[in-house]
């Protein structure tokens, strides 16, 4: 269903219903914005986050969990939903996290040094 809500929103998407597999697409190409369901088969949910958060090259991905159960997410989650979602809340939540990356990378590159 989110799938779908996003495609029609615009959004290219990339699922899959594995953690593993999901995990395997993300080190292949690095998504701009990552949700995920904490019940996944093969590789949790959970161990997906907390997979994401250990590495520098996808710690500041945001990333959104959805769950129907209470959850106390780590540092580096950018929102958690609980089940049951509206398709036009995770749009608009995802369309944050687009935001939120793209202001954290002008804050980025206003903190580099420049060359001289």
């Amino acid at each position: 269903m989110f799938d779908y809500a996003l495609r029609i929103s615009g959004f290219s998407v990339s699922a899959h219903r594995d953690g593993f597999v999901a995990l395997r697409s993300i080190e292949q190409q690095l998504p701009d914005v990552i949700v995920v369901d904490l019940d996944l088969p093969q590789v949790s949910g959970i161990d997906v986050v907390q997979e994401i958060v250990s590495h520098a090259e996808t710690r500041a991905i945001p990333i959104i969990v959805v769950t129907g159960t209470n959850w106390h997410p780590p540092e580096g989650v950018f929102r958690t939903l609980r089940k049951p979602i509206a398709s036009d809340v995770l749009i608009a939540v995802v369309e944050r996290a687009l935001c939120h990356v793209t202001e954290q990378a002008g804050a980025d590159a206003a903190h580099r040094p420049t060359e001289q």
